[in-house]
């Protein structure tokens, strides 16, 4: 029995399902994490490649001939978007930054990805997409198509998607500069209301 108090280190180590997609592979299995959102599991792993647990590798042209491994090693540069299963990708109560959803779709890859990213209120969505520090970026309520592969379009709740990897990123803004500014001040902090020197 070890005096080692392994709680120390944060949350217990856990078996997550994931779904990785590279450019030409699908890999999907379990990896062993301490964290339980896709964007985490992506953006802070400390090595260069995941280890997916009874992996099963299928390659988009051979969808047909699937090759499994005990242990599969995924190198995270190569990592287009991923998604784990039972994960929660909303910030902490103490970390919440008041965001807003604006519809995204990014050209990653061979695939097409439809969804929405979660901006902070007050910015524009491109500063959403490129002005963060994360790798992979989370998008929501995501549709998943592929031209070159229909048989692996789909659909899902929550994602991480390796942003730099994007050819092309477009998003569509309902609110004007003046209402993104609203949601900043509030109402009794009109500009008429603003103390002048003097």
């Amino acid at each position: 029995m070890s005096g080692w108090d392994d709680s120390a280190l944060g949350p217990p180590v856990v078996s997550v399902e994931v779904d990785l997609y590279t450019a030409g592979f699908r890999v999907t299995g379990h990896m062993r994490t301490r964290f339980r959102r896709v964007g985490e599991i992506l953006n802070l792993t400390g090595s260069s490649h995941l280890v997916v647990d009874d992996g099963t590798v299928t390659e988009y042209a051979a969808p047909g001939q699937p090759r499994s491994g005990p242990p599969v090693m995924v190198s995270v540069d190569a990592v287009l978007f991923g998604l784990s299963s039972g994960t929660d990708d909303s910030p902490t109560e103490e970390l919440r930054i008041q965001k807003r959803p604006v519809r995204a779709q990014l050209s990653i890859g061979p695939f097409w990805l439809d969804g929405q990213v979660h901006v902070p209120q007050g910015s524009r969505p491109m500063d959403g997409l490129l002005n963060v520090a994360d790798r992979f970026l989370p998008l929501t309520d995501v549709t998943i198509t592929s031209a070159a592969y229909p048989g692996f379009a789909r659909t899902a709740p929550v994602l991480a998607i390796q942003r730099n990897l994007a050819q092309v990123l477009m998003v569509a803004d309902d609110e004007d500069e003046a209402e993104r500014l609203a949601e900043i001040f509030p109402e009794d902090r009109s500009a008429g209301s603003w103390p002048t020197g003097g």
